[in-house]
């Protein structure tokens, strides 16, 4: 019995640039490998390097297919792009994962997963992240892991992931210790990670004897007259922070006091 005569339709999408999305319907058997083939040859590829496949509607793809789909891949690979699938049944990527095919391709849930990737991987876009919580040190160990797991995801190393939950973890214990405490007072965090650095941000209401205190162990030579003991817990805690961060300085004015720590990605 032959199979239906599949569907490729192709779009621009909004907003990006460099990326195409194809969608496929039908079952992609070996009939049908010209069909995929031209739709590689007509792609523009000084203007289009990263190819999103919607598989929403295909409901087979025979291993010639899958050989097509590695060939047309390779096109945009050796141009610095990437041919990626998105929207695949469960059955039909488990079906693929056996025969390699996770090793080569990049899967996504949908197109606004794989359209996420690309301005990370090619345009650089950086994500952003911000999060208000009350001056207790409980609430430290699931924010700190909080932003340890993003950068994981983003590709982050183990060590530099590590490194950054340590950064976290002494910042916002800073704040919490140096800041002014009760119900209605608050520890804001932004944090802005991108493929090369993560910067963050962390802002509270602090008494200004404390700050003080802190300015002058990051910038002894402005604060010379504070007496600061750096063999305290909190001035090991800072020595920390500088030892694994590439730029630490505090801000004080009227909307409180912000500690900006900048971590280049090291591996």
């Amino acid at each position: 019995m032959q199979s239906k005569e599949i569907i490729i339709t192709t779009s621009e999408v909004p907003g990006t640039k460099n990326v195409l999305l194809i969608s496929f319907h039908g079952e992609l058997t070996s009939l049908y490998i010209t069909k995929i083939s031209d739709v590689f040859d007509k792609i523009d590829y000084d203007s289009r390097i990263f190819v999103i496949a919607d598989m929403s509607g295909v409901t087979l793809i025979s291993s010639a297919a899958l050989g097509e789909f590695m060939g047309g891949r390779k096109r945009l690979i050796e141009r610095g792009g990437d041919f990626v699938f998105v929207s695949m049944n469960i059955n039909l990527r488990t079906k693929l994962n056996l025969m390699g095919a996770n090793k080569i391709f990049k899967f996504y849930n949908d197109t606004r997963s794989a359209i996420s990737a690309y301005k990370w991987e090619y345009e650089k876009h950086p994500e952003k992240m911000t999060i208000s919580f009350p001056p207790f040190l409980k609430m430290v160990p699931p924010i700190r892991s909080l932003v340890s797991r993003i950068a994981r995801q983003k590709g982050y190393s183990n060590r530099d992931s590590f490194r950054i939950e340590t950064i976290v973890d002494e910042v916002c214990n800073n704040a919490i210790e140096h800041g002014l405490s009760g119900k209605n007072q608050s520890i804001d965090m932004k944090v802005t990670i991108d493929p090369s650095k993560i910067e963050i941000i962390v802002t509270s209401i602090s008494d200004p004897d404390k700050i003080n205190a802190l300015k002058a162990f990051l910038k002894p030579e402005l604060y010379n007259h504070v007496n600061w003991k750096t063999d305290e817990k909190r001035g090991r805690g800072l020595e920390l922070i500088k030892m694994l961060s590439n730029e630490v300085y505090v801000d004080s004015n009227e909307s409180g006091t912000s500690v900006h720590v900048k971590k280049l990605r090291e591996e």
